[in-house]
């Protein structure tokens, strides 16, 4: 099984998050453009686009094996949001990440958010670091699908 979520129209972020089902959880590719410099990325729990900045969207996604609180991407260590991928830096990105535990399906309806500014990964000791990492506005937001293709039609990552 897979999912994938597409960036396009209106904005700055365009491109694609394929989510690729595998033994263990999913491996995330990405492939997108955005601003140049870091951005907070983010998995956020709600598929409702509507609202300034995608508020519909709600909080950051998280299993609840992972808790309530903000930090870095996977493998760094720490604790974390299901959905807390880091920072991704522009213009160009094309990444890779793993998310164990998790299934495709865990992700269908769910919104990838690419946003303004970088995520402290809960460090920064500002009011909002340990709920968003204080990134700021939500400048891409795009709606994780379900699909049944399973391979990228961009070059491979």
């Amino acid at each position: 099984m897979a999912g994938v979520a597409v960036f396009q129209g209106a904005g700055d972020v365009s491109g694609s998050v394929l989510f690729e089902e595998q033994a263990g959880g999913v491996r995330v590719l990405v492939d997108l453009v955005v601003p140049p410099g870091a951005h907070g990325f983010h998995i956020h729990r709600a598929g409702d686009l509507r609202g300034v900045g995608c508020a519909g969207a709600c909080d950051h996604w998280s299993l609840p094996r992972d808790g309530t609180q903000h930090g870095g991407p996977p493998g760094s260590g720490s604790r974390r949001h299901t959905g807390d991928l880091g920072n991704i830096v522009g213009p160009r990105v094309r990444r890779r990440y793993w998310l164990a535990g998790v299934r495709a399906r865990d992700l269908w309806g769910r919104t990838v958010i690419v946003h303004a500014d970088p995520d402290d990964l809960g460090r920064g000791g500002h009011p909002d670091s340990l709920t968003t990492g204080h990134s700021g506005a939500r400048i891409g937001c795009a709606v994780i699908g379900r699909t049944t293709a399973r391979r990228r039609t961009q070059k491979r990552l």
